[in-house]
């Protein structure tokens, strides 16, 4: 298996395979393809002022799997950022012919390694610790599981955060501010999505598209939180608030979520 199997940084040339990782079953999608733009100049930007910020792995020189991240320095939502830190975004491997061959743990590890020794889009330097936020999309391992099994622990003061020293020990972040509502907000829906993911801009869509069914007098209004960090970090860079109020359920549990917003 080891023969069969290869671990790339992502240039310029192979975007493109990175994006298929995530969105081989969406590309006949035009809402997801926006998100596919979207993820494309990110991806192009983060080469540009940072370097490589992504690993793919092939099997039988097929793109299967891939590792994203970034020094969290690099996002412009954040008013404090800590020293060399990486955000660990996601590892993802959804192809059945290549799970269970410990591929997302080899991308992983490889990741780790370069932590230790040196990582491009930090200049070449050790990083201090990593920091990722997992989520479970109802498929494949668990992403908190797959990492606790990696070494990484959770932070005493940030929830559903998982951490894992590297050349220091983590340092917690600064408290999140409670979202105070906004009088610009009021009668409106303030909706966020990430460049970071290609499902954030479809999840913005739809999450605007149930609000007008359930209110379609409020006025909906979507930001890219990397474009138009301001508006993100005066609301406290919550992802939904509507009519001045932060909107708490995820929209995925469709009936919940109608609920709250109406």
């Amino acid at each position: 298996m080891k023969n069969e199997v290869r671990v790339e940084e992502v240039e310029e040339s192979s975007i493109d395979d990175l994006i298929y990782v995530c969105s081989s079953a969406f590309l006949e999608d035009p809402v997801h393809a926006k998100g596919t733009l979207l993820k494309r100049n990110w991806l192009r930007r983060m080469l540009s002022e940072y370097g490589s910020c992504a690993k793919i792995a092939y099997y039988r020189e097929k793109p299967v799997a891939q590792i994203l991240f970034y020094p969290e320095a690099a996002d412009p939502t954040l008013s404090v950022k800590r020293e060399k830190a990486i955000f660990l975004v996601c590892v993802f491997n959804p192809f059945s012919e290549a799970q269970r061959l410990g591929i997302g743990t080899t991308l992983l590890q490889s990741l780790i390694q370069d932590c230790r020794h040196g990582l491009e889009c930090l200049g070449g330097k050790p990083c201090t610790f990593i920091v990722t936020k997992p989520f479970n999309i109802g498929k494949f391992l668990s992403l908190p599981e797959f990492y606790k099994r990696n070494g990484f622990k959770p932070s005493p003061t940030e929830p559903d955060t998982l951490h894992l020293d590297v050349t220091k020990p983590y340092i917690p972040a600064e408290p999140v501010e409670r979202y105070e509502p906004l009088p610009e907000d009021r009668g409106k829906a303030i909706v966020f999505y990430s460049p970071v993911c290609q499902f954030s801009y479809q999840f913005a869509v739809t999450a605007s598209r149930m609000i007008t069914e359930v209110a379609p007098e409020l006025q909906v209004k979507m930001f890219d939180s990397w474009e138009k960090p301001e508006e993100s970090i005066k609301r406290k860079n919550w992802w939904l608030i509507v009519n001045a109020r932060p909107i708490y359920k995820f929209f995925m549990e469709e009936e919940e979520f109608k609920a709250e917003v109406k």
